[in-house]
């Protein structure tokens, strides 16, 4: 199986991409204000991420929220300011108490190094829970989804299933589960039955990957299935999902860090308040998201 990590594009290059993937992600940010976030980011791992500033005389409390914000529908930058779902949520649970989010645009395999380096309190960023996460970090859950495949609705190839895939190239997301179930479907499905492998093409942002499927450099694109959605209505139907399979359903998570009871608490807190108050139903509905069951929710971050 061959598996390419598609270099950081230059800052000449991601403005390429946002001029012509515009329609898809209202591009996130200019070259130059993602390189000056993604500094402040770095540069802030000695620093309290938790701040109280003055603000009109009074104290606010912010806390510092990582987001790889180049994920419709759930994060992404409009008119240089973060919307989207995680957006919307995070802001509607911290306003129960009285918090103000920073969000910190940090690419997707970086979220959890900066998370336990302290450059930020906590991350929302479409993140599965997975056993190997929970070993790092501890989770909330708030979102259920499951993955699909995206094709370019011209082109003659349409795979439904995974055993489609053998011998055709995939693009995905690097630092996300995706890679690794990719990896697991070319063994089960193409190596161990003597067909070719899947070729994985791991992109560092999400609209990188499906310029990389618009420009034919490769097959099929595998994503979470909010994102293709997003990227169909977008992109005016030039793709398509063509799978029927729902491939492994699975609950997404705030992340905090590991025994950080102060901040976990505050955001379940307020997730539970924004539930009762009808907010959170509000903002599934307005995303064609649907909300996991307790008995999920339990399950997906239980220990054993």
């Amino acid at each position: 199986m061959k598996i390419t990590a598609m270099k950081n594009f230059s800052g000449r290059k991601l403005l390429a991409i946002c001029l012509v993937s515009t329609s898809l992600i209202g591009c996130s940010k200019s070259a130059e204000q993602t390189k000056t976030d993604n500094s402040a980011a770095n540069n802030s791992e000695s620093s309290t991420p938790v701040s109280v500033t003055q603000a009109n005389g009074a104290n606010e409390v912010t806390m510092m929220v990582g987001s790889d914000i180049t994920f419709p529908p759930f994060e992404y930058m409009e008119n240089n300011q973060p919307k989207g779902f995680d957006i919307d949520i995070m802001d509607a649970i911290l306003a129960e108490n009285g918090t103000k989010p920073n969000y910190i645009d940090t690419r997707f395999s970086n979220l959890i190094p900066g998370l336990d380096g302290k450059k930020f309190d906590a991350i929302i960023s479409g993140l599965y829970i997975t056993p190997e996460r929970l070993q790092k970090v501890d989770m909330i859950p708030y979102f259920k989804t499951y993955e699909a495949l995206l094709v370019r609705t011209e082109g003659d190839f349409k795979p439904k299933t995974r055993d489609e895939l053998c011998g055709k190239s995939v693009a995905t997301q690097k630092g996300a589960i995706y890679p690794l179930q990719i990896q697991q479907f070319s063994k089960e499905s193409c190596e161990s039955k003597g067909k070719p492998a899947i070729t994985i093409k791991e992109f560092e942002t999400s609209p990188q990957a499906i310029q990389a499927l618009l420009s034919s450099a490769v097959d099929a694109q595998y994503d979470d299935v909010g994102v293709a959605k997003e990227a169909v209505k977008k992109l005016n139907n030039r793709v398509m999902i063509s799978s029927t399979d729902k491939f492994i359903p699975i609950l997404g998570g705030i992340a905090v860090r590991k025994g950080d009871t102060e901040t976990y608490n505050k955001i379940n807190e307020g997730l539970s308040k924004i539930k009762a108050s009808g907010k959170y139903d509000q903002l599934m509905k307005q995303y064609d998201l649907v909300a996991p069951t307790d008995e999920e929710s339990k399950a997906a971050t239980s220990k054993s």
